[in-house]
């Protein structure tokens, strides 16, 4: 099991806080003065760490990042190690992720480098706000070629 949520990373601290304690709290994120709601379930004190390569951890937004933590996080889990994926056809290896919505920083932040210039745009703009593309991220960093989706 990979897990990335409010209630904890590691499966173990994720039941036990499912059992009694509260993912929702403040927004922290960002100011949220104007909106009417001010609480969310935020994924708070997150590493990637050992996970992600610290070049990609600062270029992605930060779905993608819960996506290849989660995913590396279910294959250690899950026994496969590197002797596994050395004799695995890459070719029949495919991710399939859960995500609602991806990449909304990004856009949020390429609209509003827009309302300054179309030069001051992130390039990878496109790619990295759509859902599916931390499945697709994940199935590059490991190597995979089969299908891949996000639902």
């Amino acid at each position: 099991m990979g897990i990335v949520t409010p209630l904890g990373h590691e499966p173990d601290v994720f039941y036990n806080n499912l059992l009694g304690v509260s993912g929702i709290s403040e927004i922290e994120t960002f100011d949220c003065a104007q909106f009417p709601t001010r609480i969310a379930g935020e994924i708070k004190s997150f590493l990637t760490d050992g996970w992600v390569a610290p070049k990609l951890s600062k270029r992605m937004d930060k779905f993608m990042l819960y996506s290849l933590t989660a995913g590396k996080k279910a294959l250690q889990d899950g026994g496969i190690n590197e002797d596994v994926m050395e004799e695995l056809d890459k070719t029949k290896c495919g991710v399939l992720i859960g995500s609602a919505m991806g990449g909304m920083k990004v856009f949020n932040d390429t609209i509003e480098a827009l309302r300054i210039s179309y030069r001051k745009m992130n390039p990878f703009c496109v790619p990295f706000a759509t859902t599916n593309m931390g499945s697709a991220m994940l199935a590059m960093d490991l190597g995979w070629m089969g299908p891949n989706y996000s639902i």
